[in-house]
C-alpha cells in the first residue's frame, strides 16, 4: 500500500498487487471515499474500509494531512474514534451528521460503535437516529440480544476494546451475558475486553489482579492471550491447594494477588518446598483405590498417602496435596520409569468411563520428554481399549441373560 498526500485528496494506492486505488477527500465535514477498480468507480462511499486515523497503517504524515482537511484539532471524541478499527470513518461521519449519537458515543462509545457495525451494509441515517435515542440499556438488548439491565451498561461504558475489531463487539456481547462475569467486574474502575474474555473461559481467575496484570500488554488477536493460560490455571489451582495444606490462611487471596505467572510460580515452589519439609509420614498408611488398569513394565501405581509422600520427596514436586483428591478418586498417580531413566509422575483421571492423562510432570515440575509422554500415550490407550471391549463383552453378556 503506497500513500499519497496530495493538496486536498489522499491517494491510497494498492498497485502492482491489486489493480485498486483510493481517493480520499473531505466534503461538507464528512470523509469521503472514491474507489476505483480497474474501470469501475464507486463515488461518495462513505467508509472506505480502512482506518484512516490509525498512524500504524496509515503513517503520523498521513493522519495529520487528513485531520488538516478536516480543519480540526485531536478532540476527547478523536481520541476514542481511534480506538476502533473497523467502521472508524463511519464513526466520525456519523456523529458528525446527528447530535444523538455523538452525544451516546460521548458517554458509551461501545454502545454507538454497535450501532454502526449493525448498518454497516444498509446505512441508513434515520435508523441510527432512532436507536441512538433510545435508552441504553434497551439498546444494547436488541444490539447484542442481552436483558436490559443498567449492570450490562456499566460494564460496557467502561470496557475498552482491544483493537476495536467487528469480531471483538460480538465477544463483548458474548460476555456480557454471563451475569456472573457482570458481578466479578462490577466493581473495577476500568476493564479491557481481552480480561472479559479470559475470564469468560476461565472463571477461576476471574476478576483477579493476576488476570488483569497478565492482559496489560497489547497483542495483535484476542487468541494470543489465551497461549498458556491452562498451564497457569493449573499452576494457580495446585498453589492454592498447598497453601491450604501447609495452613496458609487466605492462601487464594493470595495467590490471585500475584502480579504475574512468574510470582505465582515462585510462590508455588515456596509452598511446595515447606509441604515437603512439614509433610509426615502415617503411622498407619490408608490405601487408595486402585484403578482398573493393569501396569506395565516402568509404571507402578502409588496406592497409599505414605507411597505419595515419598514421590513428592523425591520427585521435588507438590504431589503429597493431592492425597485428598487421590482418596475421593478424583485422581490416580502412577510412578513412571522408562527403560531410558526418565522419571515422570502421571496423574490420571476418570472420565465417561476412560482413563485420561490430566497432567505428568518430571523432577522439580520439569516437563517429560515427548518419548516419555508417548509411553505414557501408548500404555493408557492400550488400556482402556481392553477396558472398552470388556465392558462391551459384559453388555452383550446381560443382555443376553436378559432376554433369556
Amino acid at each position: 500500500m503506497k500513500v499519497y498526500l496530495l493538496k486536498n485528496k489522499i491517494v491510497i494506492s494498492f498497485s502492482p498487487v491489486i489493480s485498486v486505488a483510493i481517493k480520499v477527500y473531505v466534503r461538507d465535514g464528512q470523509v469521503l471515499s472514491d474507489i476505483y477498480h480497474e474501470r469501475n468507480v464507486q463515488k461518495g462511499e462513505v467508509d472506505c474500509g480502512i482506518p484512516l486515523f490509525n498512524s500504524h497503517v496509515m503513517g503520523n504524515d498521513a493522519v495529520e494531512h487528513l485531520l488538516h482537511m478536516l480543519t480540526v484539532n485531536e478532540s476527547n471524541n478523536f481520541d476514542k474514534i481511534i480506538q476502533y478499527n473497523d467502521a472508524q470513518i463511519e464513526i466520525y461521519n456519523s456523529i458528525n451528521a446527528s447530535k444523538s449519537l455523538s452525544e451516546l458515543f460521548s458517554d458509551c462509545g461501545n454502545l454507538a460503535w454497535g450501532i454502526i457495525l449493525n448498518n454497516y451494509y444498509g446505512y441508513n441515517f434515520h435508523t441510527v437516529e432512532y436507536l441512538a435515542r433510545m435508552k441504553r440499556r434497551a439498546l444494547f438488548s436488541v444490539l447484542a440480544e442481552t436483558p436490559p439491565k443498567e449492570k450490562i451498561i456499566n460494564l460496557l461504558k467502561k470496557t475498552s476494546m482491544l483493537h476495536g475489531r467487528r469480531y471483538e463487539f460480538i465477544l463483548l456481547s458474548r460476555c456480557l451475558k454471563d451475569n456472573d462475569l457482570i458481578e466479578a467486574y462490577k466493581h473495577k474502575q476500568s476493564v479491557t475486553l481481552q480480561e472479559l474474555y479470559l475470564a469468560y473461559y476461565y472463571r477461576a481467575l476471574s476478576g483477579t489482579t493476576l488476570l488483569s496484570n497478565i492482559c496489560r500488554d497489547k497483542k495483535d488477536f484476542l487468541r494470543e492471550y489465551r497461549v498458556g493460560m491452562l498451564s497457569l490455571v493449573k499452576l494457580v489451582k495446585d498453589s492454592i491447594r498447598i497453601g491450604e495444606n501447609i495452613g496458609i490462611k487466605k492462601s487464594y487471596d493470595i495467590v490471585m494477588g500475584c502480579d504475574c505467572r512468574e510470582d505465582v510460580k515462585s510462590l508455588h515452589d515456596k509452598w511446595s518446598q515447606r509441604l515437603r519439609d512439614t509433610t509426615k509420614y502415617l503411622r498407619d498408611d490408608v490405601h487408595f483405590e486402585e484403578p482398573s488398569l493393569m501396569v506395565s513394565e516402568g509404571i507402578e501405581f502409588i496406592n497409599s498417602i505414605n507411597k505419595l509422600i515419598t514421590e513428592g520427596k523425591e520427585m521435588e514436586h507438590c504431589l503429597a496435596s493431592y492425597k485428598i483428591k487421590a482418596l475421593n478418586g478424583e485422581s490416580y498417580v502412577y510412578k513412571v520409569r522408562t527403560h531410558w531413566n526418565e522419571r515422570v509422575t502421571v496423574e490420571l483421571g476418570l472420565s465417561n468411563g476412560i482413563y485420561i492423562l490430566k497432567q505428568a510432570k518430571g523432577f522439580r515440575n520439569a516437563e517429560p520428554s515427548n518419548l516419555a509422554l508417548n509411553y505414557v500415550h501408548t500404555w493408557l490407550e492400550t488400556e482402556n481399549k481392553k477396558l472398552k471391549r470388556l465392558l462391551q463383552e459384559y453388555e452383550h453378556y446381560l443382555n443376553n441373560a436378559m432376554s433369556a
